[in-house]
């Protein structure tokens, strides 16, 4: 019995790779830029500062060892304080939401406010790792026209998905890449492209089922507390659905969740792939696909 159910799943997994190889090769042929090129890496190690809660103990702790690695930084990380204190190399950018701002629809108050501080306080030279759908974006254009220390960086946020030698393969070409459901794995995925011997995660706390709860109207509630964030001063907030902007339900918040660490199993097998180290060096984390290590001892 226990046989022919492994046969069954073998078989349904065949298929659905087959079906997901097909359709992936679909979508890069109708989304991807086949010309884009990633930089390569120029030291042995990368940090990749995510920004949860526990950074800060991190950053308090961790810090000398961060600073003799290739540093990114992910989201609105530029707007605190430590971005001017760091001066990360690299900064990745995925959420729609960036590329969306403009002056005629600006209610995103911590966007505007990371996208001038992008443009004031960068007085270094970094690479700023964007979708390549968004170069035309306002947000991309008001800082190429302003801050020539910043480079832009283009990548394909094509989902590839379907046998594990095929997405490999297309990743590699960079005319595809994994699902990113969190930053922090595009983030991760761009550095595996570029080829370290070692990567290290920070502040991935990925503790969001914590804060969740469920209103007397049904309504699903989140707290999402940063590294930046006073946690007394962050309240719960309507979960809504990306795609239509009303509000979302429980099975698609716990997809939604499931999908981000399901992202990280497929980063695992790539980067084991490629012959690179992960290593999961939050003080607080919810990621078990990656070697937890410590670097304070």
């Amino acid at each position: 019995m226990q046989k022919t159910l492994a046969i069954y799943l073998q078989i349904g997994a065949f298929f659905k790779n087959l079906f997901g190889s097909f359709l992936s090769i679909l979508k890069v042929l109708l989304l991807s830029k086949f010309s884009l090129k990633l930089p390569k890496a120029t030291l042995k190690k990368a940090s990749i500062l995510g920004n949860g809660p526990s950074l800060k103990t991190t950053l308090a702790n961790d810090l000398d060892f961060i600073k003799t690695t290739d540093i990114y930084a992910v989201n609105l990380f530029a707007s605190s304080k430590e971005f001017t204190e760091i001066k990360p190399q690299n900064y990745v950018i995925l959420d729609p939401a960036f590329f969306l701002f403009s002056p005629t629809n600006n209610g995103r108050e911590d966007i505007k406010k990371t996208l001038d501080c992008l443009i004031k306080n960068t007085i270094w030279e970094m690479k700023l790792f964007v979708p390549y759908k968004a170069r035309k974006s306002y947000f991309v254009q008001q800082i190429s026209k302003t801050n020539q220390n910043i480079q832009f960086c283009y990548y394909n946020y094509t989902i590839v998905e379907g046998f594990a030698w095929f997405r490999h393969r297309i990743f590699n070409l960079n005319w595809g890449m994994s699902q990113c459901q969190n930053i922090l794995a595009c983030a991760l995925f761009l550095a595996i492209r570029r080829k370290y011997d070692e990567i290290y995660i920070f502040g991935a706390d990925h503790s969001w089922h914590e804060e969740i709860r469920v209103t007397e109207t049904n309504d699903i509630e989140i707290k999402q507390v940063h590294f930046y964030d006073n946690p007394a001063e962050v309240k719960h907030q309507k979960v809504l659905d990306v795609n239509t902007n009303i509000h979302s339900n429980m099975q698609a918040t716990f997809l939604s969740l499931y999908k981000a660490f399901y992202g990280y199993s497929i980063l695992k097998q790539y980067a084991d792939y490629q012959g690179i180290k992960v290593y999961n060096a939050s003080t607080k984390s919810y990621i078990d696909a990656f070697e937890r290590v410590k670097i304070s001892t």
